[in-house]
């Protein structure tokens, strides 16, 4: 002890280490790996956990993805379907049977002018009200507008299938109001059926052509919602079709399938609109050229073709 503390001035001082000793050296390059090693391997897990994690989720999202488009194919094809048996079932026979009215009645006139035919014209009009149709347009915009990514032309589908199915609701409720008219004698003074079906005055300067306006915008209304519905299922194919490849890319096994319909059938019954009659639509949404995939030496020559040699 006495070679450890010496009094100075009456007060023992030390003479030995701050630190206390634990009987043991610190390697500290071994302390640095150690600690290093530890903390990289924290982040790496931490890291290798994120990734997992992140694979999950984006592998859920593409299912999910997958699931909704392939229920909003559905909607939009069983829309097609209401708006395509719709039209068999009801509108073209009131079509036909009103341009082959409209058609006789013409003949009358002809006949009646040259001092041939009856005395009176005889008809049989389709004056019955038809119901308006109900399809799931807002299920089908929750899925499009939100539910999937989907951009461009499917978008412009949706939208002109909601505005045809509108449309088309509001000529029924026009003809029906008129029908309703007709058969309740509420016509104008010196009106008759005849007047109000085929559009023809019924006193100097009055007419009322509802009839066979609202006939007429029935028939492309239908068309347009059978159209744009057709549309929209291929376009939301297309995008199934996309996330699909993207899901095989990512995760290099199986992924769900997307739905298909054919169309032949009603092709077969020649009940569908044609692409040329809308041919301005399709025309804004012309797909993008492809672009030539070329190498790197492929590019330069045809740079050095272009610009030449220098003078």
């Amino acid at each position: 002890m006495t070679s450890l503390w010496k009094p100075v001035g009456g007060v023992f001082t030390a003479s030995s280490s701050w630190l206390p000793s634990f009987g043991w050296s610190v390697d500290y390059w071994d302390l640095f790996t150690t600690v290093v090693g530890a903390l990289a391997g924290a982040w790496l897990g931490a890291w290798a956990a994120q990734r997992i994690a992140g694979r999950n989720k984006l592998r859920d999202e593409l299912r999910g993805e997958l699931r909704s488009t392939n229920a909003g194919i559905m909607l939009s094809h069983t829309i097609a379907n209401v708006a395509y048996a719709f039209k068999k079932q009801h509108i073209k026979p009131l079509k036909d049977s009103y341009d082959k009215d409209c058609m006789a009645f013409e003949l009358y006139k002809q006949e009646r002018a040259a001092g041939r035919g009856k005395e009176a014209f005889e008809m049989a009009p389709n004056l019955d009200r038809l119901d308006e149709i109900r399809p799931q347009i807002a299920a089908l915009q929750d899925i499009v507008m939100g539910k999937i990514t989907t951009t461009g032309r499917a978008i412009a589908s949706f939208t002109a299938l909601a505005d045809a199915v509108e449309n088309l609701n509001t000529a029924l409720r026009g003809r029906n109001g008129l029908i309703d008219k007709i058969k309740e004698e509420k016509l104008p003074l010196g009106a008759q059926v005849e007047h109000f079906y085929f559009g023809i005055p019924y006193a100097k300067g009055k007419a009322n052509l509802e009839y066979g306006c609202y006939v007429e915008a029935l028939s492309l209304y239908t068309n347009d919602a059978i159209f744009f519905s057709m549309k929209l299922t291929d376009d939301l194919r297309e995008h199934g079709l996309h996330v699909v490849k993207k899901y095989k890319k990512d995760f290099r096994d199986e992924a769900p399938g997307v739905s298909s319909f054919d169309w032949s059938k009603a092709e077969r019954e020649g009940l569908l609109p044609k692409d040329e009659d809308y041919e301005s639509w399709l025309s804004g949404f012309q797909a993008p050229p492809k672009t030539e995939s070329l190498s790197r030496w492929e590019r330069w020559k045809r740079f050095a073709f272009r610009t030449g040699p220098a003078n």
